[in-house]
């Protein structure tokens, strides 16, 4: 599709949600000044995409409710970054570590906000990117709490491949990895997305207790010794349970 006509296409998006009654194909060509068939296919394509609906009585067509859950993600998203900030502050001051913040998106966890110090190791990661959950402690602790569903789909879905030599690409053998997170509360990156670096993350539960995404922190594998991540994790999880306390969660 060309830019102009993607650009009538949300311009009529936007129309459509303006009009609280509906509208009708003859409305959009009239105010878009646009002949009824192509008023007609940029709707027809709108619906497809899931944007709006068309009742079939009336023939009107309304914006839907995607419209609402895409503000609601940006909403939470900002809401949950605002919450978190000041926590991860103060956790990469106790540890002096990289602490990332992410929020689970598909089969992907997006970094929301990363908080360095003067001594922490410099990472590939950066706000916005996108990173495999099953290679990642921030991902592996999201995993660790998904629904027995939400797990089997994400499995069929996502090729695990070798990152590192560490990297853990057998089904059966990340199950097993997902349940000691349980257990413990927090997972660990033992050198399994990079060489060289160590991860620790807990997940994060919002308001409805189910995990929303992670908090993490990342180091040097040489500094995270046995002793240093059991005080390690117990900051990090510290961290992850006030955030979620903040976003609502009754855990």
């Amino acid at each position: 599709m060309a830019i102009g006509s993607v650009e009538r296409s949300l311009k009529i998006l936007e129309y459509v949600v303006s009009c609280k009654n509906g509208v009708r194909v003859q409305n959009v060509s009239e105010r878009m000044g646009i002949s009824p068939p192509t008023a007609f296919k940029h709707l027809e394509t709108l619906m497809k995409a899931g944007y709006i609906c068309k009742e079939s009585s009336s023939r009107r067509y309304y914006a839907s409710y995607k419209i609402v859950e895409l503000g609601s993600s940006i909403l939470r998203n900002v809401q949950a970054r605002e919450i978190a900030r000041p926590f991860l502050v103060k956790l990469m001051e106790k540890t002096g570590m990289t602490v990332h913040f992410v929020l689970k998106d598909g089969d992907e966890g997006v970094y929301i906000d990363k908080v360095e110090s003067a001594r922490t190791i410099p990472t590939i990661s950066r706000i916005g990117m996108r990173m495999r959950l099953y290679s990642t402690g921030f991902g592996k602790a999201i995993l660790a709490y998904v629904t027995e569903k939400e797990l089997k789909d994400y499995l069929s879905n996502v090729k695990l491949e070798k990152q590192t030599a560490n990297t853990i690409t057998d089904a059966k053998r990340l199950i097993e990895e997902l349940e000691r997170v349980r257990e413990n509360g927090y997972a660990i990156d033992n050198e399994e997305n990079e060489p060289g670096i160590k991860c620790i993350g807990a997940p994060i539960f919002d308001y409805t207790n189910r995990v929303l995404g992670a908090v993490s922190v990342t180091t040097a594998a040489s500094i995270l010794s046995d002793q240093v991540v059991e005080t390690v994790a117990r900051e990090v999880c510290h961290v992850a349970h006030d955030i979620s306390e903040r976003l609502g969660c009754k855990r």
